[in-house]
């Protein structure tokens, strides 16, 4: 039986996606082996869960998901030098791993690029000398499109794995916007998902070491 073109397009994208999913999880990830016990989620008002309304924040989701405790480290309006400020504080609650979601905010207050890439690339630095997995979420869409090759240059520089697409594309989706710059209730677990299908593998390797 041929396949309509339609439909054979989209198992080949299927494929690629999950060929991809399957080539990303299999790349040495740093520290899987890190002695640490918590997952805490880094960031601004995206972790913090600004404009989740009654809803919970991704950070609350996740841990749901994983069942395992997650904590939330989020600051509404931190850029990431700001953030890199309170690094020891994040690593006082003896992570595994720090998921980090920073660069928002940089963006919307016009920071140089340079300057965000010195604290993001400063933050990495610190987790990872502190046994720690650092897993990053890529911000760029509606924030702005030259940001993407900055998380590429993180993950070559320090490899540290990236959550790629997903923000962007649930920022610019207004079914899952609170406001121009938050997500609300149902993009906030979509985030939460999405994270989760990244650690989940993660875990079973690190369980299995």
């Amino acid at each position: 039986m041929i396949l309509p073109a339609t439909v054979q397009s989209a198992a080949v994208r299927a494929a690629l996606v999950a060929a991809c999913l399957v080539l990303a999880c299999s790349r040495a990830v740093p520290n899987l082996d890190s002695p640490g016990s918590t997952i805490v989620c880094f960031g601004d008002s995206l972790t913090a869960g600004v404009g989740r309304g009654e809803g919970a924040t991704y950070p609350e989701h996740l841990a749901r998901r994983l069942g395992a405790e997650v904590l939330n480290a989020g600051v509404p309006g931190d850029t990431a030098s700001q953030a890199l400020g309170r690094i020891d504080g994040v690593l006082a609650n003896d992570p595994w791993l720090v998921i980090v979601e920073l660069g928002g905010n940089d963006i919307l207050r016009r920071v140089p690029l340079e300057t965000t890439e010195n604290a993001l690339s400063a933050i990495v630095e610190r987790l990872l000398d502190a046994g720690v997995v650092p897993l990053l979420i890529e911000v760029r869409g509606p924030f702005g499109g030259r940001y993407g090759k900055l998380f590429d240059r993180l993950e070559s520089r320090h490899g540290a794995p990236v959550i790629r697409d997903v923000l962007p594309k649930l920022l610019l989706d207004r079914r899952y916007k609170s406001d121009a710059i938050h997500l609300n209730a149902a993009g906030y677990e979509r985030l939460a998902d999405a994270v989760a299908r990244r650690i989940e593998p993660l875990m079973r390797r690190r369980q299995a070491a």
